[in-house]
């Protein structure tokens, strides 16, 4: 579970929301320069974002689990 600080909101407008989805997807769905798929960091079984956190279900498949790296 993600949360903001004192429960304030995390998520400001619908871009934020989709940043988020985004930096899941590059977790589950990995890409070298040349296209070519490369093993998932992490399995996402369910999400529920809401405007001051967060709920996430997933199995880590690396100890080193990182977030977006843009």
């Amino acid at each position: 579970m993600l949360r903001g600080n004192n429960r304030q909101d995390i998520f400001e407008d619908q871009e934020d929301y989709q940043r988020l989805l985004l930096c899941l997807r590059g977790l589950c769905e990995r890409y070298d320069d040349n296209g070519v798929r490369l093993p998932a960091l992490c399995t996402l079984y369910a999400y529920c974002m809401m405007s001051n956190h967060v709920h996430l279900l997933l199995q880590e498949k690396e100890n080193n689990l990182f977030w977006c790296q843009k």
